[in-house]
């Protein structure tokens, strides 16, 4: 029976979705596997559950425990290690409190393994820590074999607490039910053996998940609205209760809202349906999100590939629902708008581009968020910015009175060296390491502009086809960051040389590694006229004088002179400019703390320009890059950007807490 118990299990995995919407074959290897029912308790606040995992060890090692993530329990008292990470946590009444317990688990054979539940804390030893579960197996998965259990389990749900919970009659439910870790062979990402990786819920990271099949059935009030990961494969009406089935394939997690009020509008990108769940009062910025959303599509098909699931919701949060804005989830984001946000602020437009793009980077090339964040948030922050500036050219914000603009790209830059410390530590660090803040800048603004660098360094035709290689070589499993290096290792040749590429891979060691800056500047210009010769040459009988030497124009020793003012080391180029209009682009391997360019003629040096096509965008001053005997009003430019940028982020941060 054990046997046949599992051959079904497998078979209807495996085999049974090609019905409908449903892929005919596997995009991703479906390692872990849930089926649940959920029943959502409007008046107490919680959930009932019942829940199946079917998990496939994908390793040759034999295996005895398996950890659950109980993000809940992150909320369950003021001294876990979320609590202790984060300022100013705060519960403000009794009932906010929130919790998950699994109270039985039995396995396929029969055998009840409840009792060999107990909490882990693998990251800190914290006894006030309940977000980690282990469960002592009666008999082990043996490799490569397929193992479920029966879990039955209920949560508190929180009160508005960051990502998740509820608010009055909204349910944004994420990271709420009993999540398997990812189980890691010996050589996948950082693993010298084979381990389950499994951490702790921590304030600073987000998440990592197994590639599975979601059959999820919600039980509702029949008033209320579901929306969620995947597709809908059922809707039925019993009573006063509805339930909704959902399906959802090789998607890493599940996330669902719920809302008595939700407005459902719908529209087509090709074979994909796009769903945008909003409130009736944000129904006026609709086509804002489903323009911006068709555009990433777009761009994502031409860049890498078409966009494979049938299916995309939007949620728009209520005003009151601002814990959940801007995240992520597979097939499913979030994003915040308001009506009177008014068009020349495009942050409605950015948070889709945005949240959509992580589709690709955390969905389909799922990395560890917890521990390698850059991965996700820098690679979306770069292509965010690269999608902006294309399909919104007048930028993030613009004043056509005033004639401003500011693009995506100088946004972000502008964020990121605004920032209170730049070198608050490595984009290689966990995220749960940065104690006292900086995370976000290093992840999201240091990550984007290494990459954007990148492309500075090599072009945007080896740029994307790294980009290209890397996702068609990871799709669907788990890349870290030295599997991205070795595809940059391989591309950059076929279009530089080697020893270009090896400086190219030494920035980016750099870039991850450590925390050093980039900064290169342009000290000083001077054409020294050359004297001509005086004084004794050869015999002593020949006095050479102004009157005995004689030129018939005047010669220069024209020289520039450049620093490296910061640790980072990148390659250079320096375009000078001479009074009769000649230019000249010099390299530099910008390793010495300083370079001159000299040159003997009658020409002088009237301008020098570091990286004149800006391609290095970690340089965090611009204002020494260039250098003019003739000055101009570039400065005044670059101050007042810098200050739009500091206006935009002000207007952005006011118009989402409205």
């Amino acid at each position: 029976m054990r046997l046949l118990f599992i051959t079904l299990s497998f078979l209807y995995i495996g085999f049974t979705y090609g019905q409908g919407k449903r892929f005919l074959s596997p995009l991703s290897p479906r390692t872990t596997n849930y089926t649940m029912q959920i029943k959502l308790d409007t008046g107490k606040k919680q959930v009932i559950a019942k829940q199946e995992v079917n998990f496939r060890n994908p390793s040759a090692d034999t295996i005895w425990t398996m950890p659950f993530h109980l993000y809940y329990n992150a909320f369950k008292n003021n001294k876990t290690t979320f609590a202790s990470e984060s300022s100013g946590f705060l519960i403000s009444s009794p009932d906010a409190w929130a919790w998950s317990e699994v109270t039985q688990v039995v396995d396929s054979d029969g055998n009840n393994l409840t009792d060999s539940l107990h909490y882990i804390t693998p990251d800190d030893h914290n006894i006030y820590d309940q977000t980690v579960l282990e469960i002592r197996l009666k008999k082990p998965i043996l490799p490569f074999q397929n193992y479920t259990i029966q879990m039955d389990w209920q949560a508190h749900i929180p009160l508005k607490s960051i990502r998740t919970g509820y608010n009055k009659d909204y349910y944004f439910m994420a990271q709420w039910y009993p999540k398997l870790g990812v189980y890691e062979p010996t050589g996948m990402r950082f693993a010298t053996e084979g381990q389950w990786n499994c951490h702790q819920y921590h304030a600073n990271t987000e998440y990592y998940g197994e590639f599975g099949v979601y059959d999820i059935t919600i039980d509702v009030p029949n008033n209320y609205i579901v929306g969620a990961s995947g597709f809908l494969e059922e809707e039925k009406i019993t009573g006063k209760r509805k339930t909704y089935r959902y399906i959802a394939e090789d998607v890493i997690d599940f996330a669902w809202s719920a809302n008595p009020d939700f407005i459902i509008i719908k529209d087509q990108w090709k074979s994909v349906e796009i769903q945008l769940y909003v409130k009736p009062e944000h129904t006026c910025n609709a086509n804002r999100f489903l323009d911006a959303a068709k555009y990433t599509l777009d761009f994502f098909e031409d860049y890498i590939e078409p966009y494979p699931y049938p299916n995309l919701t939007i949620v728009s949060p209520p005003c009151y629902g601002l814990f959940s804005g801007a995240m992520e989830y597979p097939t499913l984001f979030t994003a915040p708008t308001l009506c009177l946000l008014p068009p020349n602020i495009r942050t409605t437009e950015t948070l889709t581009m945005h949240e959509l793009t992580h589709q690709y980077f955390m969905q389909m090339l799922a990395t560890n968020e917890q521990e390698e964040p850059w991965l996700d948030e820098g690679f979306t922050a770069f292509f965010e910015a690269k999608m902006m500036d294309k399909y919104y050219p007048k930028g993030v914000f613009y004043w056509d009175y005033m004639n401003i603009n500011l693009g995506s790209e100088e946004y972000r830059r502008g964020r990121f060296f605004n920032s209170v410390n730049t070198k608050a530590g490595a984009m290689s660090d966990f995220g749960w390491h940065f104690k006292h803040g900086g995370q976000r800048e290093i992840f999201y603004g240091k990550g984007a502009l290494t990459l954007q660098t990148l492309e500075g360094l090599t072009g945007e035709a080896c740029m994307q086809k790294i980009i290209q290689t890397y996702f068609q070589r990871w799709k669907f499993k788990h890349p870290c960051r030295n599997d991205f290096i070795t595809i940059v290792q391989k591309v950059v040749p076929q279009f530089h040389t080697e020893a270009y590429t090896q400086k190219v891979l030494y920035f980016l060691d750099q870039a991850i590694h450590q925390t050093s800056a980039c900064d290169y500047k342009v000290q000083s210009i001077s054409n020294k006229t050359i004297q001509p010769l005086k004084g004794y040459v050869g015999q002593v009988d020949t006095l050479l004088t102004d009157n005995g030497a004689h030129q018939s124009q005047e010669s220069y020793e024209a020289k520039v002179i450049l620093y490296r003012s910061e640790a980072m080391i990148v390659p250079q180029d320096i375009l000078i400019t001479f009074d009769n209009g000649e230019k000249i682009l010099e390299k530099w391997d910008g390793i010495a703390r300083s370079k001159d360019f000299t040159y003997i003629g009658t020409r002088k040096i009237v301008c020098v320009e570091l990286d004149p096509n800006f391609k290095i965008t970690l340089d965090q001053n611009l204002l020494n890059n260039s250098y003019t005997l003739q000055p101009d009003h570039t400065g005044i430019t670059r101050y007042f950007t810098s200050f739009l940028t500091w206006i935009q982020g002000a207007m952005v941060s006011t118009s989402t807490l409205l």
